[in-house]
């Protein structure tokens, strides 16, 4: 997984803010008058973001999970469910500021919050461990992706999904 982000084409544009991965690209953008604007660590998980949205388009298992619409990561979410509440962070964090952005809240963002926001895999229950384990602190092996494909989520189910 390191191999693949140190690969990660970044490209730096005059701007105070913002930046995205461009998937057409495939590449990182990242505003480069951002630092004058807001906090390092804002920064650096702006960067992290972004750079998790190129880990999920170029990881192979990772891709192919998205490709099938996700099948991997809702078992691991169905599973998680019963747990959510023992993660307090993690349950607060769903219920306060992921789940209100509304259709940003989607399986793509998910998919670059939960290893920005928690690189310390003892904040998520142990089926989001599982699954984004090769995104963490202390590093585990990629999932398996089941072979079916999925059909796509609407944002309700998604939510759903995510609470106890």
């Amino acid at each position: 997984m390191r191999d693949l982000c140190d690969r990660a084409p970044v490209r730096r544009y005059d701007a105070r803010g913002g930046g995205g991965f461009w998937p057409d690209a495939n590449e990182l953008w990242l505003a480069a008058g951002v630092e004058t604007y807001e906090g390092l660590a804002q920064v650096v998980l702006s960067a992290r973001h972004e750079l998790f949205h190129y880990v999920n388009w170029n990881a192979p298992v990772y891709r192919a999970d998205q490709d099938r619409g996700w099948p991997a990561m809702r078992a691991s979410l169905d599973r998680a469910r019963r747990d959510v509440r023992g993660y307090r962070r993690y349950a607060l964090w769903l219920e306060r500021s992921f789940i209100p952005q509304a259709d940003h809240a989607n399986p793509v963002e998910y998919f670059a919050d939960i290893p920005t926001n928690f690189p310390d895999p003892a904040e998520i229950p142990e089926p989001l461990r599982a699954y984004f384990g090769a995104l963490l602190r202390e590093g585990a092996s990629q999932p398996s992706v089941p072979r079916r494909t999925l059909e796509p989520l609407e944002l309700a189910e998604f939510h759903a999904l995510l609470l106890p």
